[in-house]
């Protein structure tokens, strides 16, 4: 016998594909770049779910990059920006008849000015209010992520993006007020923590990277349409995931395809 021995053969990270389908609006018999009908909606779901896809929650998707939990064979994110009334009325009723999770980016500043001034719960222009956010949490179908407060404006800011006329501790400073309080602003409302953030018209830079993780984000979600490909036990893998937008004027036939990496 030589006394040879084979080295163990190192175990290779597990690894996973993420796509993430972006919506904005919801309109009845309307539909364009930013909006699907609720018959679009029904129709992507339901082609989503046929096709294998199990929708999950960010946290769920953060918790596996962990080691700290599980994800179906082919999991997809579902995720609504900007808060409008109308992803409740519309579309969790169809998420609660097809048993789909979703998240919810809102802009807590329209939220904040739908309770203040009274004007909301009209699907046509309203955004989530509090007690709305709330109620689309407890069914269990939903999660909230942060999409600023008032930074999701073209002018005198892109986005999140560094104004000229403002100093390097200017725009930290700037950039940190405004997250934080759209963190407080929901936590208030009575929702978890949120945990993932997405990027206003997509638009980041190096630094407000590096600011949003140093504040505890785990998950950055761009609008580079693209699959993710996210790996157990490296974090990082988290922090620029590609989302397809829904644009209303495509065939149900067709995002599905986007999402599956198909032509």
């Amino acid at each position: 016998m030589s006394g040879f021995t084979m080295a163990p053969k190192e175990k290779q990270p597990k690894t996973i594909d993420l796509p993430i389908v972006m919506y904005h609006q919801i309109f009845k018999c309307t539909k364009g770049k930013y909006c699907v009908s609720p018959d679009q909606l029904r129709s992507d779901f339901t082609a989503i779910l046929d096709a294998g896809f199990t929708p999950v929650f960010m946290s769920e998707v953060i918790a596996w990059v962990d080691g700290k939990g599980k994800l179906p064979e082919k999991p997809i994110v579902i995720t609504f920006d900007d808060g409008h009334y109308n992803n409740l009325h519309y579309g969790l009723p169809i998420a609660e008849q097809l048993g789909i999770k979703f998240m919810i980016y809102p802009i807590t500043s329209f939220s904040e000015y739908s309770v203040t001034s009274g004007d909301h719960s009209n699907p046509n222009y309203s955004h989530l209010t509090w007690e709305q956010i709330k109620t689309a949490v407890d069914s269990g179908l939903v999660e909230i992520g942060n999409h600023t407060h008032k930074m999701h404006r073209f002018k005198p800011r892109f986005g999140v993006m560094k104004r000229f006329d403002e100093s390097d501790d200017e725009y930290v400073q700037n950039f940190r007020d405004d997250i934080e309080n759209a963190q407080e602003l929901l936590l208030a409302s009575g929702v978890a923590r949120p945990m993932s953030f997405a990027y206003p018209f997509g638009k980041y830079s190096t630094k407000a990277r590096e600011l949003l993780i140093d504040m505890g984000f785990r998950a950055l979600l761009t609008c580079n349409e693209k699959v993710s490909t996210i790996t157990q036990g490296e974090p990082e893998c988290l922090h620029s995931l590609g989302r397809f937008n829904r644009d209303g004027d495509y065939s149900t036939e067709k995002i599905l395809n986007k999402l599956q990496n198909l032509k």
